[in-house]
């Protein structure tokens, strides 16, 4: 069973599939499917293994939990309260990032029933992300052969796209995909980065058209464990409602998860003196918390929490297995919490131009009182929205944007360009030029005995450049040269190497050096096959020392999508396939 809901009606579509978008999230993840003969009915998939109780419970997520036992693993719901888990493995994907995401909040306020974050060789991330990706997959297999039928699942592809951070570097995006892959999701699974997939739904659910073209506005993902920002603005309303990337992404480990756990020991420290006081009695509360009062405080109510076997005791706020918390108390819990993010959503603002509205999704992004906090210290021109069911916000947009990858006209909404993040380049051989390349005399000048020139062998050429627009309508084209003397054959491959440049943050972007240095690392290797290429194609020229030689001058383009990259190798102005990529 799952939750539907309907978009435009489209004509038939040119082949069927089956849709499968997988929110894999830090604290809980979300899972939403379509099929392609039907892309107006969408549906979210609500039911969870061992998620049952008196009224047959329902969630929108399912945590990002794994446990072991002699059985086995668990994902999810199975865990039972109190049991060891592992969190937040996720991040363990990007070692760089989980190191800048241990905040001061996740230092202070730690879970008490995580398994420690050292991982063995049993468990390191890689298996855990895995694992619980094939946990997840199994689970939707299942809901899929439920609603539609063994055989519509047996004949009928299954195209998977997951979500990942926009923050996070190439390496770690394909770690992921990789994950996806071994955990059954399919060798084409695609990768959206969470952000985009969240304006999709966002913007589809509103009303865009209160934002006119150069309009900025400021998405926040207020998460369970993160909160991500990223700005976008309004490039055209029509045809379609299209926009560009304004400033990259920024997080923090700020999320809701962390109010919980503030509350938690709040609650403990508050209660545990009280005639009948119990772990039963904290678990109860924090469900209250968590399901109820949480999502309902607007910042001028007090809060009524069940405290099940407690007595009475007007001096702590508890009256008839009720405790009741002033407005006051609420908002220094939450404080710690609201300030962080606060401070993400204010430097975002800063960078922008033209903001006219902050938007919020995710689960505590529904919040009334993190939407009152924001209002009270943005200008008053800029609006604070929250689109409805912002929790799945992701993942239904990243089903939306999965739909209109293989049927186009089934989204009003499209991404003209994003921000590269860093800059690229390679190591290039340019003749030597004594005026303009004295520094390249500490890094090596050869001699190339192919045509008697000086040739610089550690300068780096830069390709893109650190905050340009990146259209993956345009792919960017680098230009390598391949020499070879006839008599040992033909071109038959090439491995080549791309860098990227990351500068320390600041309010200039610093240009990239021309050799490497600090901030320079190797992005990755390319291995192209160059077989396929005819010999009779490959002109031969004379070199300098008299001998022959195969020069082959081609192309590898290099297309950025939302969260993945694509290469491909060209000469002549055709195409010759895919090029094999391996990340640092």
């Amino acid at each position: 069973m799952g939750r539907e809901t309907k978009a435009g009606s489209t004509g038939p579509p040119r082949q069927r599939y089956l849709v499968v978008a997988v929110d894999f999230g830090t604290t809980f993840s979300g899972v939403a499917w379509a099929q392609t003969a039907r892309p107006e009915i969408r549906s979210t998939i609500v039911e969870w293994p061992a998620l049952r109780g008196q009224d047959d419970r329902t969630s929108d997520k399912v945590p990002t939990e794994l446990a072991f036992d002699d059985s086995g693993s668990k994902f999810g719901f199975e865990i039972e309260e109190g049991e060891p888990r592992y969190q937040w493995f996720k991040l363990g994907i990007d070692p760089k990032q989980e190191e800048q995401l241990v905040s001061h909040l996740s230092i202070a306020y730690p879970d008490s029933k995580a398994l420690p974050p050292a991982y063995d060789q049993q468990h390191d991330p890689v298996h855990l992300v895995t694992l619980y990706l094939t946990r997840l997959r199994g689970h939707i297999m299942d809901i899929l052969a439920k609603n539609l039928g063994s055989g519509v699942i047996k004949t009928t592809p299954i195209r998977f796209t997951i979500t990942v951070p926009a923050i996070w570097d190439d390496a770690a995006k394909a770690r992921t995909q990789k994950c996806a892959q071994s955990a059954g999701m399919g060798k084409e699974v695609r990768i959206i980065s969470e952000p985009e997939a969240a304006v999709f739904y966002a913007l589809d659910a509103m009303d865009p058209h209160d934002f006119r073209p150069g309009d900025t506005f400021a998405l926040c993902d207020a998460g369970g464990g993160t909160v991500d920002l990223i700005s976008y603005t309004i490039v055209a309303l029509q045809p379609h409602v299209e926009i560009r990337e304004a400033v990259p992404g920024d997080g923090s480990a700020c999320g809701s998860t962390f109010l919980n756990r503030i509350f938690a020991r709040f609650l403990k420290d508050h209660l545990e003196d009280v005639e009948g006081y119990d772990q039963d009695t904290l678990d109860e509360a924090m469900l209250d918390f968590e399901t109820n009062t949480k999502r309902r405080f607007n910042g001028d109510n007090a809060m009524t929490l069940r405290v099940p076997g407690l007595v009475d005791d007007l001096t702590k706020g508890i009256k008839r297995q009720r405790l009741t918390i002033q407005a006051g108390k609420v908002m220094s819990l939450f404080e710690p919490v609201i300030s962080s993010i606060l401070t993400l959503v204010m430097s975002q603002l800063r960078q922008t131009k033209n903001a006219k509205a902050v938007i919020l999704v995710g689960g505590f992004g529904q919040s009334p009182y993190l939407r009152n906090c924001i209002k009270k210290v943005v200008p008053a021109t800029i609006e604070v929205l929250q689109p409805p069911n912002g929790w799945t916000a992701v993942v239904k947009g990243a089903l939306m944007r999965s739909l209109n990858e293989i049927e186009p006209d089934t989204s009003r909404i499209n991404i003209a360009s994003r921000i590269a993040r860093k800059a690229y380049g390679m190591r290039a051989g340019v003749e030597y030029e004594p005026d303009l390349h004295e520094e390249s005399l500490s890094h090596g000048v050869v001699r190339n005995t192919g045509n008697g020139t000086f040739w610089l062998v550690h300068k780096l050429l830069v390709t893109q450049k650190k905050g340009t627009q990146i259209d993956e309508a345009k792919p960017l084209t680098t230009h390598w040269y391949e020499a070879r003397p006839i008599e040992e054959g033909t071109i038959r491959s090439i491995s080549e190497r791309l860098y990227s440049f990351t500068a320390p943050r600041g309010p200039t972007i610093q240009p990239a050096p021309l050799y490497p240095g600090s901030g320079v690392r190797k992005l990755v290797d390319f291995y192209a096959d160059l077989s396929v290429i005819s010999a009779s194609l490959i002109p031969i020229e004379t070199g300098a020392d008299g001998k022959q030689y195969y020069l082959l001058d081609f192309q590898i383009k290099v297309t950025f999508f939302s969260a993945h990259t694509e290469y491909s190798l060209w000469y002549r102005g055709v195409e010759y396939g895919k090029v094999t990529a391996e990340y640092a």
